[in-house]
């Protein structure tokens, strides 16, 4: 654990790392509080795009972290980024939800609606999804147009069972068109890691990124090469961390280990 206490930045997903739907993992809070006490940037990266960075910070808050607005990182506003830096002037139709589509009017991107042409589709974790808003997705995809996920997760946790989620769509989109998106945005890719160290003007070398998740998380952390903390407080277990073949620098029962450092 020594090597943790030269990291500046630890950077954490939320479900299943710090909490579980609206309620903190025990201790989660406090180890918060201590970090921060330290002198170390705590930070919160989530791929779930269905919600936007103000009702993340109300959520951390109202789960007893006094956050603030520039520690929250979604892959909502990563992809916003993307399409403002590298896709200018483009119009996008969005399979996500009005918090989303919101976050890119607030970039200046031209949001269009259903029966509307555009030159992008964006699929995001679209709680408020249609069939009709689904088809329209489809029709322009399958007409070319430049085809981009916010993130891949198949699944978002939830007290009442596991929420289909983006990689899910993905999925069906692939079996509806023949296509995968042509860019992948949120973790483990390297556009999120991008406006992670844009954000907090740091190098990967003084980031630890500390989540549940092997192939979103770990893999994020290992692929932009910041120090990877594996928690088992969420969907990884050991037997499944004996059978990957993706490995962290760290493996803790919980965050609250990290007090230690």
């Amino acid at each position: 654990m020594d090597k943790l206490k030269k990291i500046d930045v630890f950077l954490f997903d939320m479900d299943g790392t710090i909490n579980m739907g609206e309620e903190p993992l025990e201790g989660a809070m406090e180890t918060l509080r201590i970090l921060t006490e330290k002198g170390k940037r705590v930070g919160f990266v989530t791929n779930n795009s269905s919600k936007g960075k103000k009702e993340y910070l109300q959520k951390i808050r109202r789960m007893g972290y006094d956050a603030k607005i520039e520690q929250i990182i979604t892959s909502g506003m990563a992809t916003a980024q993307y399409l403002s830096r590298h896709l200018p002037y483009k119009s996008v139709y969005v399979l996500g939800t009005d918090c989303l589509k919101q976050e890119f009017k607030d970039y200046g991107i031209e949001v269009k609606e259903i029966g509307e042409d555009a030159d992008c589709v964006v699929l995001a974790f679209d709680t408020e999804l249609t069939y009709e808003k689904l088809f329209h997705a489809t029709n322009l995809i399958g007409k070319g147009r430049i085809y981009i996920a916010t993130h891949p997760d198949f699944v978002c946790p939830s007290e009442e069972g596991d929420m289909p989620d983006a990689g899910a769509c993905m999925a069906l989109i692939e079996k509806t068109n023949g296509r995968m998106p042509d860019v992948i945005v949120g973790k483990p890719y390297q556009p999120m890691a991008e406006f992670v160290f844009d954000h907090y003007s740091v190098n990967p070398e003084d980031v630890a990124f500390v989540g549940d998740r092997l192939y979103t998380d770990i893999q994020f952390g290992i692929n932009n090469k910041m120090t990877s903390i594996l928690v088992l407080t969420g969907e990884t277990t050991l037997e499944m961390l004996h059978k990957s073949d993706v490995h962290p620098d760290y493996v803790l029962e919980s965050v609250n280990e990290l007090r230690k450092i």
